[in-house]
């Protein structure tokens, strides 16, 4: 199992999937139970499946491959190396701030704007600098996974994650707000603490090269022009994914497009030169996806070439190299993504949660958080896992003064499943990326889930009480 250890973990996962609609009963809830018997995923239905991935969700692979093809343009500056160096000398002796500040960094991004995948973005940068540190790859996927699956679990502001929780339970974005910082500020202590005692007892005593780290020897190569290309990106990725107007009622970059895409040169009619250059797909930011961040780091790589003055051949080439050693992450994304229309097509879920729902007639915190798990790790992604049970348990539990608390379980249980479920999107990535055993991040991080477990367990119980 050591040898392509995660592609055999998620094949098997995606094999018990099928399975399970060759034994299972195909259930919904539209206003009422609906029973279709067993709906079987055949082998060409497996296949369409896959097939179809690309056709709606290439734009994940695609963003993921673009961030190896910005990093293989970095790899062509002299800087970058001259950067990784300044900041592992910068925090000698003092590697553990280094590891909290991205800690707390992106534990707060996911939660305020729901960039989970998206901080995908850092993790070369940010892990590259861990290792140089000498610290294990363990350490560099607590302090990067580690902290986006806290930020899910104390998801504030992100409507990315709690929109479609929020529109079944008819609840509004800051629902319960207090109570996630709480699980937030919480889960970041525990992480911390779990992380910074796993790296102090794995440390490496001859720091080894960090993971793809640039063979230049230009030690008078600026660092600025790097460092002021990911601020930009990073502050774009954070704005254009914040919830705006959902969240926060402002329309001021609605009404800021509108004014960029209206604004005209030449007489009479005039000609919309802004809006023929942007075309008219672009979205205010508070609604980009992956696909406009893919743009985004296509047009920062020529901006890195630029200020660094990298030949185009060279950039091109730099581009191609990177995309090419993303091509791994990418690929194991993707395949996650057939179990979506495996539980889409043929849906079990409702099938395995319904029984456990049932258990109780008043909301009990431990069934609803081992149903809400359990769709977490047959769907993927959170939207695609309240649609499938949240209908039927609206219906089921119908004193909406309960909605807020389950809503905090769902999101908080979708978290938390996420830092060890091989459906994992983040989690793949990063295991695929380092190449690292599944058993073995199973291992370093059993202490940290059972913590986590407990502190949810009572705060739900609280909730439940006061």
């Amino acid at each position: 199992m050591k040898k392509h250890n995660i592609f055999k973990v998620v094949s098997i996962t995606i094999l018990v999937a099928v399975l399970l609609t060759w034994v299972l009963d195909s259930t919904y809830f539209s206003g009422e139970l609906i029973n279709n018997g067993k709906l079987q995923v055949g082998l060409f239905d497996l296949f369409s499946y896959f097939s179809a991935i690309l056709s709606y969700f290439g734009y994940i692979p695609l963003y993921i491959l673009a961030v190896g093809g910005f990093y293989g343009v970095l790899y062509k500056t002299n800087g970058y190396r001259n950067l990784l160096d300044k900041i592992v000398d910068k925090y000698s002796g003092n590697e553990w701030i280094f590891l909290t500040i991205i800690m707390i960094l992106f534990a707060v991004i996911t939660s305020v704007a729901g960039l989970s995948l998206g901080l995908f973005f850092m993790f070369p940068f940010v892990i590259t600098v861990i290792l140089l540190m000498g610290y294990s790859k363990i350490t560099a996927l607590l302090t990067t996974v580690g902290s986006i699956c806290v930020g899910l679990i104390g998801t504030t502001y992100s409507v990315t994650e709690t929109s479609v929780i929020n529109s079944y339970l008819n609840l509004p974005a800051a629902n319960e707000l207090i109570v996630k910082i709480i699980l937030l500020v919480i889960g970041l202590v525990l992480l911390i603490v779990n992380t910074l005692l796993y790296a102090r007892k794995h440390r490496i005593n001859s720091p080894r090269k960090g993971f793809l780290y640039p063979e230049t020897n230009n030690e008078h190569a600026k660092t600025w022009p790097i460092v002021l290309v990911f601020d930009f990106v990073l502050l774009i990725m954070i704005l254009s994914f914040m919830s705006w107007n959902g969240a926060f009622e402002v329309t001021l970059f609605d009404e800021l497009l509108k004014s960029i895409n209206e604004f005209t040169i030449g007489k009479d009619e005039g000609f919309a030169i802004f809006s023929k250059i942007l075309g008219t797909s672009i979205s205010a930011f508070g609604n980009w996806t992956l696909t406009e961040l893919s743009i985004l780091l296509f047009i920062a790589s020529g901006f890195v070439a630029l200020l660094n003055k990298v030949s185009f051949n060279d950039m091109v080439s730099g581009f191609g190299a990177g995309a090419k050693k993303a091509l791994k992450p990418a690929f194991m994304v993707s395949i996650l993504y057939v179990l979506v229309f495996v539980s889409a097509y043929h849906p079990y879920t409702l099938t395995i949660t319904k029984p456990i729902l049932d258990l109780t007639k008043t909301l009990n915190v431990v069934t609803m958080s081992a149903a809400a798990s359990i769709s977490h790790l047959f769907n993927v992604e959170l939207y695609y896992s309240a649609s499938s049970i949240l209908s039927y348990v609206t219906a089921t539990f119908t004193d909406t003064s309960l909605y807020g608390i389950i809503a905090v379980i769902w999101q908080a249980t979708y978290g938390l499943v996420m830092l060890f479920v091989p459906t994992s999107a983040i989690l793949v990535a990063g295991l695929s990326y380092l190449n690292v055993s599944y058993f073995k991040w199973l291992k370093a991080i059993w202490k940290l889930l059972l913590q986590l477990i407990v502190v949810l367990l009572v705060v739900f119980l609280i909730l439940t009480v006061i």
